[in-house]
């Protein structure tokens, strides 16, 4: 599929919150495949624990979904930083009632009811991105003498090449996106594997050490990934 995004920046980010896993499935497949970042979401506890360490650009809120209405779904999002004018699509059912799907602020909200097809879909997600204007992420990434570039997965310190894993890199990403930011082992998890993952808190420990080894430099004196006692781990 042809996508008309900024060469230099990575592409929007689509939250898709739907509770039935092959409707859900098939949902992020479609996006996807138009070249969007898709994080995906089959509750409500998912979807914000996600949207707390990975805002997306637009959510998608099926009104299936089940531990919260549709609607409050919508205003718990655009409660979280970042997501205060957070664009939101609801994804009805067919002939299901839309005057129950209004927000106070309905300025960055749409509507579709089934069936719709994957161009309908398309042309509203880049209708609401044209009137949010949002800022997109650069897919050169810097803090002090760290470098990524996201769409190539290069890594440098200084001058120093790094080969991380996929895992080390996502972990790494987070970091360097919000440096001296403390991130729980959960937040790890959420946004490396998704909310909806049980990964053992041992594992992002193994994959912090072998961060911090791979990057270290001899003239280091102090960790550059700090560990914080009963809480996690933060970028120095």
């Amino acid at each position: 599929m042809e996508s008309n995004f900024v060469s230099d920046k990575l592409p929007p980010k689509i939250l898709v919150i739907e509770p039935d896993e092959v409707l859900n499935a098939n949902l992020c497949n479609m996006i996807e495949r138009y070249w969007f970042d898709v994080t995906r979401a089959r509750t409500a506890d998912a979807a914000i624990r996600a949207t707390a360490v990975n805002p997306p650009n637009v959510a998608i809120i099926s009104s299936r979904i089940q531990d919260l209405s549709a609607t409050e779904m919508a205003i718990s999002l655009r409660r979280l930083r970042f997501c205060k004018d957070l664009p939101i699509i609801f994804l009805l059912e067919e002939n299901q009632d839309t005057k129950n799907y209004t927000l106070a602020d309905n300025s960055y909200t749409a509507i579709l009811s089934k069936p719709f097809t994957p161009n309908e879909l398309m042309t509203t997600i880049r209708a609401l991105l044209r009137k949010s204007n949002p800022v997109f992420q650069d897919k050169i990434i810097r803090h002090n003498d760290i470098s990524m570039d996201l769409s190539t997965y290069k890594v440098f310190r200084g001058t120093k090449s790094v080969h991380l894993g996929p895992t080390e890199f996502k972990i790494l990403q987070l970091f360097v996106q919000q440096p001296r930011t403390i991130y729980s082992r959960r937040q790890i998890i959420d946004y490396v594997w998704g909310a909806d993952k049980d990964i053992a808190h041992r594992t992002i420990d193994v994959h912090v050490n072998r961060i911090r080894t791979l990057m270290k430099l001899e003239k280091d004196r102090y960790q550059l990934i700090k560990t914080i006692r009963a809480a996690g781990y933060c970028l120095d």
